[in-house]
């Protein structure tokens, strides 16, 4: 469970960040290295750790970059941070090397001397040959210096350890102790009187010590730890056995523990034997919201580590020395001091939010301390009583509901404009109703005035095309030409009749061929259809609003089950698989209104074609044949568009059979002929757009008659 909520706090700190930047969140008491990984996939960004990062911290980000926010977090932990190919890299160690010079800097706390030297033999990119060396920790800030004198640096502390600089290579060489007279007492005077000890060396090794003091006092010791450390001038009087000791272990960051009475002797970390020296202090704050604090503490306090929020009893935990903790309390205590003549309210608004708020705010109160909360209609307000009545004051002459005015649109729905606003609005300002075409305003009269003027730009009718559509197939003919010759007569009143025989086969038909393609062309059209030369395939009107899709379809759907051939029998049987194969003339179209009633279109059109039907035989559906045409076009509203190349070839073959002598063996052939056609085909399509008039008085085929009949007695004028 306690795995559970540790993995949920980090989950909750990542998903509260945008990426590329840290925003405020808090760690309590997590690994130093799920933090980092909290911060790069909160940035991110790759951030690598090595051995050297262990431990837990706490930790409050405020506000700010990555770079920032890291140096801040490191420094308070003694780590290192820098950057490579965009790349974090954190270690407890830093080293930078100029080959040029052959300096070197050191920067390293509370580490093995063993990972010291690695790091040095990695930077530099040469060896360096190393005895056992010991597991005590150091801190060195070495800056610009040769490496032979780094390593003596890390070395000086151990008097048996030697640095060698040899051609090729560092050696650190382990030496035997010299015990001599002048080096100091070697072995402890250890006293024992009754239960106390006395302890003094200037300088011992850590197992010789304690060879002594467990021979003396005759307990029974198991050395667990894995090096051995040098004592320097322990003076310890009159303390107990388990005193000596502890205080002898923690110099060579060492514990002991207790079992069946035999003390077992180990390891441990530098922070932990730290921690014994910190104390806790719990400070219960009187006037100041425990919450309020990470914001206002000083930077160099904000990072701090050492403190913990109780917001339930409004109270703050300190753990740390004193050095650590006086900071944090002297800043309290002046605060708490201030906030007596100040206080901290929370203001609720009822119609603006608080950042709305805060833009209106006059001069003499934007200066004020303002913290907004979750809540967008929520702030907390630090100031002095005086300032709190001014502001409240201002609030309630502000924060009012504005005047509501209901507004009936009349072509756009409330949800489109609401889904596009006009600069003049913000979502506040507007309410929707169930009414689709209903909504209420309530801002000030000003924005009203400006609404209603924006809405003389938008709420507009959305234009509508109607399209005039004539599919024709032709016979025989792969080039069209529109300007046939034709016979011209003068046409005279009373001539109808001629007309109407004329264009007797073209007066069932919607679109108006005369006004769109003249009369030659609706004369030559007649006469193929009377011929049967051509045929009509659809003949419609199609409306639509301007970028809508407009599809027109007249095909046929043919099913069949799947077959397969059985290869002994070569009979077909069925796989109870059912496909579908569609056939005939698809036509799309998507027109959009530009200026000066100019018509652009997307068109597309398919003409598919079922082959014979061979499924009983092969076992597979009929073949299909598929020609389209895509194209882009644009044109002056009333005035044609003609697409055509839509050309198939059919084959047509007749048989004729003389009865009973066709079935004769032998001497039917004689009596049967096979006639084969080819018969060549074009689709052409005829699209005239017009833009939709309300007020546009729908023509019956009287008015249509009269158009052809006028049109015809201009143009035979003309050619008189």
């Amino acid at each position: 469970m306690k795995r559970f909520f540790k993995m949920f706090f980090l989950f909750f700190a990542l998903y509260s960040v945008s990426a590329g930047e840290i925003k405020q969140m808090e760690f309590v008491n997590q690994s130093i290295k799920d933090i980092l990984f909290t911060l790069a996939r909160a940035t991110g960004v790759s951030i690598i750790t090595d051995d050297t990062i262990t431990g837990t911290a706490s930790y409050h980000f405020t506000d700010t970059d990555l770079d920032t926010s890291l140096h801040h977090f490191l420094a308070i932990h003694n780590m290192y941070f820098w950057k490579k190919d965009g790349i974090y890299y954190v270690s407890k160690v830093l080293v930078t090397y100029t080959k040029g010079t052959g300096l070197i800097s050191l920067f390293a706390s509370d580490v093995e001397p063993r990972i010291l030297v690695e790091k040095i033999a990695k930077k530099i990119q040469s060896t360096i040959l190393f005895d056992p060396l010991p597991r005590e920790k150091l801190t060195i800030q070495a800056e610009k210096l040769p490496v032979y004198e780094v390593l003596e640096m890390i070395m000086h502390r151990f008097d048996n350890y030697k640095v060698e600089n040899l051609s090729d290579y560092y050696y650190i060489k382990k030496q035997p102790v010299q015990q001599t007279a002048a080096a100091g007492r070697t072995n402890a005077d250890i006293k024992k009187d009754g239960t106390s000890y006395t302890v003094e060396a200037d300088s011992v090794r850590l197992s010789d010590v304690l060879s002594q003091l467990f021979k003396l006092s005759g307990n029974e010791y198991s050395l667990m730890k894995r090096g051995d450390a040098f004592l320097k001038n322990i003076h310890f009087k009159k303390k107990s056995f388990n005193t000596i000791l502890r205080l002898l272990l923690e110099q060579a960051d060492g514990d002991f523990t207790i079992r069946n009475g035999i003390y077992y002797i180990f390891d441990i970390s530098r922070n932990e034997i730290l921690k014994k020296m910190n104390t806790v202090d719990y400070i219960k704050l009187r006037t100041v919201p425990v919450e309020l604090l990470p914001a206002l503490f000083p930077s160099r306090l904000a990072s701090s580590s050492i403190f913990k929020i109780d917001k339930e009893n409004n109270a703050i935990i300190l753990s740390g020395s004193s050095e650590e903790t006086a900071p944090i309390k002297n800043f309290i205590a002046k605060l708490e001091a201030e906030y007596k003549i100040k206080h901290v309210v929370k203001l609720k608004l009822s119609y603006l939010t608080a950042d709305e708020l805060v833009k209106d705010l006059p001069p003499r109160l934007q200066k004020l301390q303002i913290l907004r909360t979750g809540d967008p209609y929520t702030l907390i307000l630090d100031a002095t009583k005086e300032q709190i009545e001014n502001f409240t004051s201002f609030l309630n002459m502000i924060d009012k509901q504005g005047k509501g005015r209901a507004v009936a649109l009349k072509y756009i729905r409330a949800k489109d404009l609401l889904k596009y606003l006009p600069p003049s609005l913000n979502k506040n300002d507007i309410i929707a109703s169930n009414d689709p075409n209903l909504l209420f305003f309530k801002g000030t009269d000003e924005k009203f005035k400006l609404f209603l003027k924006d809405l003389e730009y938008i709420d507009t009718p959305i234009p509508q095309i109607r399209y005039e559509l004539l599919v024709v197939q032709y016979q025989e003919s792969r080039n069209k030409d529109y300007n046939l010759s034709a016979e011209a007569t003068v046409m005279k009143q009373g001539a109808q009749t001629t007309i109407l025989g004329a264009l007797g086969n073209l007066l069932n038909v919607n679109l108006d061929i005369v006004s769109a393609f003249g009369y030659q062309f609706a004369l030559d059209l007649n006469a193929k259809l009377s011929d049967s030369d051509a045929r009509i395939l659809a003949d419609t009107t199609l409306n639509g609003l301007t970028g809508e899709n407009i599809s027109f379809q007249n095909t046929n759907t043919y099913r069949y089950r799947d077959m397969e051939i059985d290869p002994d029998t070569g009979k077909a049987t069925s796989t109870g698989v059912t496909r579908e194969i569609t056939s005939g003339l698809i036509i799309t179209i998507n027109g959009w209104v530009s200026g000066d009633d100019m018509i652009t279109m997307n068109v597309k059109s398919t003409v598919s074609k079922r082959g014979a039907d061979v499924s009983q035989s092969s076992g597979n559906p009929p073949p299909t044949s598929e020609k389209v045409i895509n194209t882009h076009v644009r044109t002056p509203s009333g005035k044609p568009v003609v697409i055509g190349g839509l050309l198939q070839q059919e084959k047509d073959v007749t048989v004729q059979k003389t009865p009973v002598l066709s079935s004769i063996p032998l001497v039917g052939p004689l009596f049967t002929s096979r006639v084969s056609t080819l018969e060549n085909t074009e689709l052409v399509i005829y699209i005239v757009p017009h833009l939709e008039y309300p007020d546009r008085e729908k023509e019956n085929s009287d008015t249509i008659f009269k158009n052809y009949y006028n049109t015809f007695l201009s143009g035979s004028a003309l050619w008189h």
